[in-house]
């Protein structure tokens, strides 16, 4: 399943003083974020993926059957990884090169001779951005992550090397659009675009899928030739703009359970901090414009009353520009419809004036994830994550 990082323990939230929604909750509610899919959501992909490779799973490597988190992660890479993590999982590239500023990593080569572009070529390529001095060293950031046979992770809905556009679209729905090319040999191939689900199938028509690439949600951010954007295009977010929601563990690349420190490394220090009375601190983000835009509240790990490097996240709230959504595509701007088609009727629904608007707060606390959503239009303002109640 890739590498996971350990759980701590914490109880209870509430909202902070600039009106975050975040629900009560009591028990446990701080894990060690992880860059990957929510427990519950894990639970049904391992399910999946050991099911469709019990009779080749003998001596096979982990990440051969990982499964495919479209958005977020696929064979023990996870999108925003730096490449010495990379590296960790699957050591140095048997071959590599630059393009623009993108720089791209080849591992295993299948068919010797083959071009460097040809997916039958090689079992995993992973693109990442430079980090601006044109070579592909340690610091730089994981942006996609391709799979080519024989690979037998799956997703969520059994999904995965083999399967036919028909098995694709049951599970996603039509395609944001399909592309024809020809392979090496002048065969037809078509690739299955769902970019705002950051994943993507090259399917052969007489082997199913063949390639299976992963990125962020709303696919490759665009970068210049001499380097990364700089994390200008996603304003305050920068390149976490698009970072996925996922229920319980992590939104706009901060993982429930970081310290502060880590929080400090991605977004500076906050706009505004304090203390609450329930006894949490909490740290807001403007953008440099406006009310907030990233609020989190955090366990006072030093019991001072003032925020600190070493406090711990306990919940992330997120509001425009923010542009990440969660495995089924709900963001900002959704729909309450689109909601509930992901996460089924709301455990609690309230409503409450929040900012000086009449909303609908739905509350999934046992999932780890609640929405404030306009009364009049339905539409979803603010996405708050938290670890779920068990």
């Amino acid at each position: 399943m890739g590498r996971r990082r350990k759980q701590s323990e914490d109880s209870g939230m509430r909202s902070n003083a600039e009106g975050m929604i975040t629900a009560s909750v009591t028990g446990s509610v701080i894990a060690r974020g992880m860059r990957a899919a929510s427990a519950t959501l894990l639970a049904i992909i391992v399910a999946v993926s050991v099911a469709a490779c019990g009779d080749g799973g003998a001596g096979m490597a982990s990440w051969e059957r990982d499964p495919i988190v479209p958005g977020y992660s696929l064979a023990e890479i996870n999108i925003g990884d730096q490449f010495s993590a990379v590296q960790e999982a699957h050591g140095d590239p048997a071959d590599k090169r630059k393009e623009g500023g993108y720089l791209y990593a080849y591992y295993q080569r299948t068919r010797e001779g083959g071009h460097i572009d040809d997916p039958a070529s090689w079992r995993l390529v992973v693109t990442l951005y430079d980090n601006g001095n044109g070579y592909l060293d340690a610091g730089d950031e994981v942006g996609g992550v391709e799979v080519s046979a024989p690979y037998f992770g799956k997703t969520a809905g059994g999904v995965g090397i083999g399967s036919a556009p028909s098995d694709i679209e049951a599970e996603f729905g039509k395609a944001e659009s399909v592309t024809s090319s020809r392979d090496t040999q002048g065969g037809v191939l078509e690739l299955y675009s769902y970019l705002q689900r950051g994943v993507e199938f090259l399917v052969s028509p007489e082997e199913g899928v063949i390639t299976v690439l992963v990125t962020a949600y709303g696919g490759l951010r665009p970068v210049e030739s001499g380097g990364q954007d700089g994390g200008k295009a996603g304003g305050l977010f920068g390149s976490y703009a698009s970072a996925p929601i996922v229920a319980g563990q992590t939104a706009a690349g901060i993982n429930v359970g970081d310290d502060f420190k880590a929080v400090k490394d991605l977004y500076g220090p906050p706009d505004s901090s304090g203390f609450t009375t329930e006894g949490y601190v909490y740290a807001t983000y403007t953008g440099g414009y406006g009310t907030w835009k990233l609020s989190l509240y955090l366990e006072d790990k030093d019991k001072n009353e003032a925020l600190g490097d070493f406090d711990t996240v306990v919940s992330i709230s997120v509001r425009s520009p923010y542009q990440g959504k969660t495995p089924k595509g709900v963001g900002i701007g959704s729909s309450s419809n689109d909601v509930i088609k992901e996460f089924g009727s709301p455990e609690r629904q309230t409503t409450a004036t929040h900012q000086g608007e009449e909303m609908t707060i739905m509350e999934y606390n046992t999932k780890g994830i609640v929405f404030a959503v306009r009364a009049g239009s339905g539409e979803v303002v603010e996405i708050d994550v938290n670890r779920p109640l068990t």
